[in-house]
């Protein structure tokens, strides 16, 4: 028997003002085309503020159609510390705090 598996989507090196549209496409393929998506992102990705906003955006794509999306590890490297410079986490919900951070999962 095999295992089912989530689907995976490397995200690393899509995540700057200069790259986000193909990152966009490539997650909206995704989602549309699975149930459950796992986004991987690479301690050492390059990240901007519009990568973290994507992201965001992603995240209430999905739950518009039902869908379950997921980080495949905790946010962290580049990405975490620019979250927490934009304050990010200063009034996370729990909810957001499981997805970013997987607290308490």
């Amino acid at each position: 028997m095999s295992e089912n598996r989530k689907p995976t989507l490397d995200l690393s090196g899509l995540l700057t003002i200069r790259t986000i549209s193909n990152a966009k496409d490539a997650i909206i393929k995704s989602i549309d085309e699975s149930e459950a998506l796992d986004l991987v992102i690479s301690d050492e990705s390059d990240v901007d503020i519009t990568g973290i906003q994507l992201i965001i955006a992603a995240q209430l794509y999905a739950q518009g159609a039902s869908k379950r999306l997921s980080l495949a590890a905790p946010i962290s490297g580049r990405a975490l510390n620019l979250m927490d410079r934009a304050g990010l986490f200063a009034e996370m919900s729990v909810e957001n705090r499981q997805f970013w951070l997987h607290e308490g999962v």
